[in-house]
């Protein structure tokens, strides 16, 4: 039983960082479209590996930034006012 609970526990908490093997694909990534909103970005892609917030000058607002990384490649999503602008990068399949 107590190999179990440790399982579960392990499971949870690696749902808890970046995004996964199953998540950090090229197909996910072609999903991710203008003005998609950072909620309905990490449904598909999951948590990034790096998050940066910061404010966008004379325009106002907010501008965030999401780094997603594994072993063999990275991808950028940039939002303005939580709306997503720009995408820079690919994944390897």
């Amino acid at each position: 039983m107590r190999y179990f609970l440790y399982t579960v526990l392990s499971l949870l908490l690696l749902g808890c960082g970046s995004g996964s093997p199953f998540t950090l694909n090229q197909e996910n990534l072609n999903k991710i479209h203008e003005d998609m909103t950072q909620t309905e970005v990490r449904d598909i892609m999951g948590a990034p590996t790096e998050s940066k917030e910061e404010p966008i000058p004379i325009v106002g607002g907010t501008q965030t930034t999401y780094t997603y990384r594994n072993e063999t490649s990275e991808a950028v999503i940039v939002f303005k006012n939580d709306k997503m602008k720009e995408k820079h990068g690919t994944f390897d399949k």
